[in-house]
């Protein structure tokens, strides 16, 4: 049966390959193509557990049991620009679109029209949304380390990065690397390097680290637990008894 729009069979993905700086930039571009179901724990202000199940179905449970169930809207929401006419604009799915790939089977060329949609699943914060497609790293990023490590058991990339005046986050308030908070800081302002880590198989960020004295921003540990696994449509219901609260 062919995948259904929104939800393609996520390309082959080879976990051997040794790490380099570009294979970096490349993997950091690769998550929205390189899986289509995510379990893991999230250790930031509080501890989360998700589930994610491509394009846009989302459960996460904090610690104290409080459930937040995202259910779909099955296809992107159809938005209107200025320069439209005030027709609505189509959206898509990464998932609905083909990246240019280089011989690693990793993402070169990440296609940028404003039609397709990146961000979903949103939780909390735009950090939240580059955690999971951290495309940030891969431009505008000087890497001046990277290696091969171990994190939680699953085979995974650290480098030691540094963002340069070019760095462009997908939110400046969110951003993974530390540097100016304004809402519009044109150049950006770095100041501190971080270690940051990608899983291999998924290309989502599973950890940031900042090298900084003092608050340099978010830092962030992901433990993947499962990927690619069968979710049912019944993880993603809102219990009857839902107020955003576990049940006494």
């Amino acid at each position: 049966m062919a995948p259904s729009r929104g939800r393609r069979q996520t390309r082959g993905v080879n976990t051997d390959l040794a790490p380099t700086v570009e294979r970096f930039r490349a993997l950091a571009r690769s998550s929205p193509w390189r899986w289509s179901t995510l379990e893991f724990d999230l250790d930031r202000d509080d501890l989360e557990h998700a589930w994610i199940r491509r394009p846009d179905h989302l459960r996460v449970e904090d610690g104290d049991g409080r459930v937040h169930v995202t259910t779909g809207r099955n296809r992107p929401v159809a938005v209107a620009y200025s320069d439209s006419g005030g027709v609505p604009l189509a959206r898509v799915w990464p998932a609905d679109v083909e990246p240019g790939y280089d011989a690693d089977g990793l993402v070169a060329v990440r296609p940028d029209d404003f039609a397709i949609d990146y961000d979903p699943p949103f939780h909390d914060d735009y950090f939240w949304v580059a955690l999971l497609d951290p495309a940030e790293l891969a431009d505008g990023v000087d890497v001046l380390a990277v290696e091969a490590v171990s994190h939680h058991g699953r085979p995974t990339w650290q480098a030691h990065v540094r963002p340069t005046p070019e760095y462009d986050p997908r939110c400046t308030c969110c951003a993974l690397l530390s540097g100016n908070g304004e809402l519009d800081p044109d150049p950006w302002v770095p100041t501190a390097d971080s270690v940051v880590r990608l899983d291999v198989q998924t290309g989502v960020c599973v950890s940031v680290r900042h090298l900084g004295s003092g608050w340099c921003g978010q830092e962030a540990e992901v433990r993947i637990r499962a990927v690619d696994e069968p979710m049912a449509d019944d993880l993603f219901r809102r219990p009857r008894w839902f107020s955003g609260r576990r049940r006494r």
